[in-house]
């Protein structure tokens, strides 16, 4: 049985570094590494000494908002690309024609990873997790882990196993084989859900210091911290997001870009950099980060036309929500639209969901990158050209 565990874990490693083993060149960075933090309005999170430090390394994002309350939704869109009218942070499953930030990652052979603060082994699908603080208040929780809730991610065996621990993580770290894109989260003590504010900036503030050190990576490494969705939920669900990183041009550190950003920039920045094809849903017409968009030539940036009455703090009707009457079929993906990436929806999605576009017609993406919530709903039509 011993050997049989060694064996396991001699597996693992091999295969962590058969991914992380080729790079595929960005415009603006070679890898990305996104850290979530939970629950804390911009307004607070700015005055924390320890975010304010870490300012001075980058460049803070002062117009980033989240998409609605609770955490789940937030999580979902991040790599989805929708978040399906989630009202809620039970137990969801996506179904599996509903393709991810993994399928445009596949697409060019970029590695990836998602790792989650005392996850109990590689692709663990449980609800939650005991872990290192031992206070039976939960360490890792499913929720803050969007990946297991695609099946589209779960039904694949080396897509799971990308799903880890961050002793997993620090293990890539120190043999320089980190993938690509990364999406991190910390457990329910360092993230700020059961602690405070002030805990989760120090911790975050202690945990980047490794990675911000000249030479942590030998490729251009953009780090990005960000909230999940603020405390006030009568208030715009506006949250601080720091863009830090060897990718962070030296003129740039200590700035602010004012731009307007929600998570779905993530989706959009990521098909600049690598020239991805899109998703054919809110990815479209979210706006890129803006360096990020400097250093591509990238001009298609803009102020949503509807910005100013939404406050994305109550979700849209869509297939998770908890209300009957608010309950939608997921939607078709609009198949002609064209992402950040100047590329095409990406052809496995388009043939997969070909007969649903031929029969269903109408679409709520139409790449104009307005916002939406609950009080200004999406608006379906035939799909055509963004």
């Amino acid at each position: 049985m011993r050997a049989l565990f060694w064996i396991f874990l001699l597996g693992c490693a091999c295969w962590e570094a058969a991914r992380a083993a080729s790079l595929v060149p960005g415009k603006a960075f070679d890898r990305l590494i996104t850290i979530w933090l939970e629950n804390q309005d911009y307004a607070k999170v700015v005055l924390e000494p320890s975010i304010a430090d870490l300012k001075r390394k980058g460049i803070l994002l002062t117009r980033f908002y989240a998409h609605t309350h609770p955490s789940q939704p937030n999580y979902l869109a991040a790599i989805g690309g929708d978040y399906w009218g989630l009202d809620h942070d039970d137990m969801v499953h996506i179904p599996e024609n509903v393709s991810t930030v993994v399928d445009l990652l596949d697409y060019r052979n970029i590695s990836w990873a998602g790792y989650f603060e005392d996850m109990p082994g590689p692709g663990y699908m449980g609800n939650y997790s005991d872990g290192q603080t031992g206070n039976g208040t939960w360490d890792y929780v499913r929720k803050h882990n969007p990946f297991v809730s695609y099946e589209s991610v779960i039904m694949e065996g080396e897509r799971l196993l990308a799903l880890d621990s961050f002793r997993a993580f620090q293990r890539a770290f120190k043999a320089k084989e980190v993938p690509q894109f990364v999406f991190m989260t910390p457990n329910m003590m360092n993230d700020g859900h059961n602690t405070s504010n002030k805990f989760a900036a120090d911790w975050a503030h202690k945990f980047l210091q490794p990675l911000l050190d000249p030479k942590a990576f030998d490729e251009k490494t953009l780090i990005m911290l960000t909230y999940d969705e603020s405390e006030d939920y009568s208030q715009p669900n506006h949250i601080v997001t720091l863009l830090l990183g060897s990718a962070i041009p030296p003129a740039l550190k200590g700035t602010e870009d004012s731009t307007f950003y929600t998570h779905f920039s993530l989706l959009s920045t990521i098909q600049n950099n690598w020239m991805l094809p899109n998703l054919g849903r809110y990815d479209v017409g979210a706006n890129v980060f803006q360096f990020v968009a400097d250093a591509s030539g990238y001009t298609k940036n803009k102020e949503p036309a509807n910005a100013a009455s939404v406050n994305n703090s109550i979700s849209y009707p869509g297939f998770l929500h908890t209300e009957p009457t608010n309950r939608l079929d997921i939607p078709i993906p609009n198949d002609k639209l064209i992402g950040a990436g100047g590329l095409p929806i990406l052809d496995k999605i388009k043939q997969k969901w070909a007969g649903d576009i031929k029969k269903v017609g109408k679409t709520p993406y139409d790449g104009s990158g307005n916002v939406h919530d609950g009080d200004n709903p999406p608006v379906y039509n035939p799909p055509k050209a963004n």
